[in-house]
Formats: structure tokens, sequence, C-alpha cells
């Protein structure tokens, strides 16, 4: 009833292990999901600690679309794991006409599209400034600004683990980051590398990034989007921004920033799969 609420305990069955699933209101399936009611519930490693990446404030009851996880080292089987960077987005669109057999062919995007609520569509850009050719930099270099869009923020060599939902999707989305691949199996040793992934309407998708920056763990603003061109044009995009290690933009997964070099090998690094590009 109107101005009532229920409060719910959901139990993660350890069979299912870590999982991302999405909540829809069914009250009316047809139209409150297109008009944002949806959401998320994300399963992480047994006994983390999810934290603000800025503040360092625990986040564990509450909601944000962006989390630090730390993990419990102490638990059998957690002992080698590395701390990461979580993040979901969630994607929406309304379109079902482009893409199909119908004459003439559509080139633009009918209708709601976004990315947590959130678009920064190719013709706003140009109206404030951007050419076609540099449409992902700064409109204005006296006055940059970042698109609306979701910034994912992490140091270089961060691991990234990015939970990609088709929240209320007509179409089928191609989820890629520029200049990163990662394991499609995360966690199976010898895993084949892909750059890019398709998701459907009402699916999940994990893409585990493994280091920030790439192999090379290089800073700098990488774009993620939906590789279908007409849905970046309308607003699907935004940045993976890569840190130097000792930005303090944001707090360090393991202990405290330090500028000091050091000459060692990490066994997890030496023991990693090359991307395929460098095979």
């Amino acid at each position: 009833a109107p101005g009532e609420s229920k409060t719910y305990t959901y139990y993660a069955d350890p069979f299912n292990g870590e999982i991302s699933s999405l909540v829809w209101d069914w009250g009316n399936v047809m139209l409150n999901p297109r008009n944002g009611l949806f959401g998320a519930v994300i399963i992480g490693p047994k006994g983390s600690q999810y934290r603000d990446p800025k503040t360092g404030a625990d986040i564990s009851l509450k909601n944000s679309w962006e989390a630090d996880v730390i993990i419990d080292r102490t638990i059998p089987g957690q002992e080698n794991r590395k701390n990461y960077r979580d993040v979901a987005l969630l994607f929406q669109d309304e379109d079902n006409i482009i893409g199909t057999s119908f004459m003439p062919y559509v080139q633009n995007v009918a209708g709601l599209t976004g990315v947590n609520y959130r678009s920064e569509p190719y013709p706003h850009r140009e109206e404030t400034g951007c050419t076609l050719g540099r449409m992902f930099q700064p409109c204005e270099v006296d006055n940059p600004q970042d698109p609306v869009t979701p910034i994912i923020q992490a140091h270089a060599g961060d691991p990234v683990r990015i939970h990609v939902f088709g929240a209320n999707s007509e179409q089928n989305g191609m989820f890629s980051v520029e200049k990163h691949e990662w394991p499609i199996e995360p966690f199976m040793p010898g895993a084949d590398q892909i750059s890019v992934v398709e998701f459907a309407g009402s699916e999940t998708i994990d893409v585990f990034i493994p280091s920030a920056g790439g192999v090379d763990q290089l800073p700098a603003d990488y774009v993620w989007n939906n590789q279908r061109l007409p849905y970046s044009q309308s607003g699907q995009w935004g940045y993976l921004r890569v840190l130097p290690k000792n930005d303090q933009r944001i707090l360090p997964l393991e202990g405290s920033a330090s500028g000091v070099k050091q000459a060692s090998i990490d066994p997890v690094e030496a023991g990693r799969v090359l991307p395929v590009a460098v095979k």
C-alpha cells in the first residue's frame, strides 16, 4: 500500500558462488523497468568488506554503483586473491526497430537510452564544441568537462571487475573497454582473452580486468562503451580513468601508496596469461 515498506533478507547460497543478479519491479513489468525501476544484487567473495573508493567509508549495507572489495584472506581458498575495484553498469534502451530488416534502414536509435540513468550523446557534445574526431576528448580546452556517464576510477595495475547489466533493453549490446582484454573465464588459468562481449536484455555479464591500464599499466582515460555504434552515439559510453599509482583521488587497494620503486617480481604477475595481441 502507499507509504508502506518491507525489509527482505536474502540468503546467498554458497553453491551459486560469486554472482550478479538483476532486480526488476514486477508491478508492471512492461512499463516500470522502462521508467527506471530496476537495480542489482551483487554477491562478492565470502567475508569481504566494501568501502567507498574515495573516503574509505564502509558501504557494505549501502547502495552504490562502485566499491572497493577488500578480501578476507583468512578464509580458506582466498589466501592469494587480490582486492579489486568493483562497479556496476546498468544499460537501458527501448528501440526495437534499429538493426532489423526494415526499409528504409534506421540509422539513429529512437527513444530512451542510458547507463545508470545517464547519457552522453554525440549531438549534445557537438553542440558544446566537440568535433567528431575529438568526441571522447574534452570539448572545451579551457574548461574541460567529464561526461555525465559513470567514470570508473582505478590506479594503474588495479584489478577491476565490471558488472554489465541489460537492465531494460530491446536490443543486444556489445560491451568493450578501449585497449583492455580480460579472460573469458576469470578463474580459469590459460583462459582465452577477449576485448568485447555481447549482452542481452535482462542478462548479466562480468568483465574482470586483471590490470587497469592494460599489460603495461599505463595511466590514461580509456573509453568503455556499447560497441554498436548507434548506441555509443546515443550516449552509452564513459571513461575508465586509470590514475598513477600514487594518485590520491582514490585510496590504494593494498596498504598505503608509495613512490619507492622496488626491483622485485610479483609471482602472480610472472605467471600471468598474455593477451592475444602480444602472443
